[in-house]
């Protein structure tokens, strides 16, 4: 089975990825005669129908070892998984992911042929065996880190069991196991405070979780956890809208020694994020020509760094100047990748906004060389009907029409809510002609 969890409509690299990958040929005519392919898109509805849904897909999540979007989980016909796929990296590529379950799949080979010469062996050379076929497949199933748990221990829980039993939990074999446990309980040991915060969650206690890391954070000793509070706490400020402390917060952090250097980024992102919330935009402009020039020729951090900058000036700032950052942007990418076609995108939107329709006409046009999707038509039919150009937008309109159609019975929920989405804006554009055609009759 090829499991995905992953979030269509609100998960930015989920999208990428079915793009990239899961729409292309390339991949079904790979993949489909060796997979059964199931889709778990965490969007849910209102009816009780979908709350059952949600719940049977948070108990998947939870047994799969699967907290992020997205997550490709490889499993045999049992449901037992032998690898993950964690995330998008758009520089992997089509030919990379399926170079990885090429990969994971001669792992899984390797494990059946180790798991079969066991089953004719007993003792410590049945043991050797199946410790063997694990450490075949354990480099594809991630750590605790990233899963919440140990895979090992948590999906081949009985065949760890059996190799304890053969070798009376003594010897190198055993105690390979046996200290895999002590580190997963010491993990969880460590980490059972993020399981108490669920509570305060399920409540929306923001308040109440602020007070417990803090409390928390005083008797804390493993640095690795004591990050993840810090994050925590700042994520908890932000959702219950305070900017100010949240900002203050940051600052506070950052002058803190020694920070690691992935806690250092995601801080100075939050900084940035909060200073535009507050609409403090010269503040927040200056936060990252200042990070721009500390990333000198170093393109990729550069980047990172003007495309954040765009989505938070993005309908906030000053139009002239988020367009202009939109431009920068652009300016940094190579045509056709997927940072090109999101700036071209934005940098569209922006002229749009300032009712500059001639140049957002120009730009999404380039895009639709690109990529021709439906949204992107609309989007230039908007700036033709401005430009009084009502029979191009017409068409437009169509074509985006006939586009949508697959939309409209699709089994994703967030498809058909794309479906509703993109009809309401048809309905718009054509009504916006409809009445300025018959104000122009009245005016006759």
């Amino acid at each position: 089975m090829f499991l995905l969890f992953t979030g269509h409509g609100w998960c930015y690299h989920c999208e990428l990825l079915d793009q990239a990958i899961f729409q292309k040929h390339e991949f079904v005519d790979a993949l489909s005669k060796q997979y059964v392919f199931v889709e778990l898109d965490f969007n849910f509805g209102e009816t009780p129908e979908e709350k059952k849904r949600e719940i049977r897909f948070q108990q998947l999540q939870s047994h799969y070892l699967a907290p992020a979007a997205p997550t490709a989980v490889l499993a045999d016909g049992a449901g037992i998984p032998y690898a993950f796929i964690t995330g998008y990296n758009e520089k992997t590529g089509l030919q990379g992911y399926l170079k990885f379950v090429t990969a994971a799949q001669k792992a899984k080979t390797k494990c059946d042929a180790l798991l079969t010469a066991a089953a004719a062996e007993s003792g410590i050379s049945r043991a050797r065996l199946l410790s063997h076929a694990l450490d075949s497949i354990a480099p594809q199933l991630g750590d605790i880190d990233e899963r919440g748990d140990e895979p090992l221990l948590h999906f081949y829980k009985e065949t760890v069991e059996e190799i304890l039993k053969l070798t009376d939990n003594t010897g190198s074999i055993a105690n390979k196991y046996i200290s895999l446990r002590s580190s997963r309980d010491a993990w969880i040991a460590e980490n059972d405070v993020f399981d108490k915060l669920k509570a305060f969650d399920s409540k929306k206690d923001y308040t109440g979780a602020i007070q417990f890391i803090a409390e928390s954070l005083k008797t804390t000793k493993n640095e690795q956890v004591r990050w993840r509070l810090e994050m925590t706490r700042q994520a908890y400020l932000e959702w219950g809208d305070q900017f100010e402390q949240a900002l203050e917060n940051c600052q506070r952090v950052l002058a803190l020694d020694n920070i690691p250097e992935d806690s250092l980024e995601a801080f100075l992102n939050r900084e940035a994020f909060n200073l535009f919330r507050l609409k403090r935009f010269d503040e927040g402009i200056a936060h990252f020509e200042r990070r721009l020039r500390e990333a000198g020729s170093d393109k990729e951090k550069r980047l990172k760094l003007l495309a954040w900058k765009v989505q938070l000036m993005l309908r906030h700032t000053p139009v002239e100047k988020s367009i202009e950052a939109c431009q920068r942007y652009r300016n940094a990418t190579k045509h056709g990748t997927d940072d090109w076609l999101q700036a071209t995108y934005l940098l569209a939107l922006e002229l749009r906004r300032a009712e500059r329709h001639l140049q957002a006409l120009t730009v999404i046009n380039e895009f639709l060389v690109e990529d021709r999707t439906s949204y992107q038509l609309l989007d230039a039919a908007e700036s033709l009907i401005a430009l009084k150009r009502d029979q191009e937008a017409a068409e437009l309109i169509e074509e985006a029409r006939s586009l949508s159609q697959p939309l409209k019975t699709s089994p994703r929920k967030s498809e058909l809510d794309e479906f509703q989405s993109l009809t309401e804006k048809m309905e718009t554009l054509t009504r916006s002609m409809s009445d300025r055609r018959a104000l122009m009759e009245r005016q006759k």
